[in-house]
């Protein structure tokens, strides 16, 4: 395993970062990551995956076995990166077989690049098996871990045009409330995400709760949140945090 963990971290290490006027351990690692970063672009990054590697035709649970060895094992940002590409293309009735396995990748995430990739996997998990996935992000929701936290909100949906189905808006604004005055950076992102695709499925229950707590929108979930309300709405939600905030 560690020869396919080497094979796959030397052929990025052998690529020149790219230049940017970011670095992306600060940009995706925020500054609390403990990964390394490559400062490759994405696209240069999928281009290398997409030329395969020496393991590449084995029997795909071989392959399995290899991908979660890289998530587990790589300090290396862009290289568990490929762990998570290698899952989203598998038939779903094979990552759901591996469900559990994919799971417990999120003890290792600490970006939001890496929980956002998560986060397409989770949402995926709740729509097929809803009643064992509201017990996982029970489970998250009362976790130390921001990260946890996060999932617990933005692994619900993902992105909303995916899901056919969604969880009760009870449901889903029950776990916002919980954590909507959580002073993590990550979590509070994840509460406007949230907030705009629970909007998606739910537009007059989300609407009736941002008014009701328009001044507990953390700053870093505004702009998210109120993406998809009208100008009138987005009017009327900010008159409500001035004078809650009052």
């Amino acid at each position: 395993m560690n020869a396919y963990l080497r094979e796959v971290e030397q052929r990025l290490l052998s690529l020149k970062a790219s230049p940017s006027k970011w670095k992306a351990a600060d940009y995706v690692g925020g500054g609390e990551s403990s990964l390394r970063y490559l400062d490759l672009k994405i696209p240069r990054v999928r281009a290398e995956y997409k030329k395969g590697f020496s393991f590449s035709l084995k029997p795909a649970v071989e392959q399995w076995k290899i991908w979660d060895f890289i998530w587990n094992h790589s300090e290396i940002f862009e290289v568990m990166l490929m762990a998570s590409w290698w899952v989203s293309g598998r038939p779903f009735e094979e990552v759901v077989a591996h469900r559990k396995a994919v799971l417990k990748w999120l003890g290792r995430v600490d970006n939001w690049a890496h929980s956002d990739e998560m986060s397409g996997h989770t949402a995926r998990f709740f729509e097929h098996d809803p009643t064992f996935m509201k017990d996982v992000i029970e489970t998250w929701s009362v976790s130390k871990n921001p990260w946890l936290k996060r999932q617990s909100l933005v692994g619900i949906l993902f992105y909303a045009r995916f899901r056919k189905s969604a969880p009760p808006a009870k449901f889903i604004l029950g776990l916002i409330e919980r954590h909507i005055d959580d002073d993590h950076y990550y979590v509070q992102k994840g509460i406007g995400w949230t907030l705009r695709e629970c909007w998606m499925f739910y537009p007059r229950d989300t609407l009736a709760y941002m008014m009701k707590n328009a001044a507990r929108i953390p700053a870093a979930g505004w702009t998210a949140a109120t993406e998809r309300l009208s100008a009138k709405e987005k009017a009327r939600l900010k008159a409500a945090r001035k004078n809650q905030k009052r």
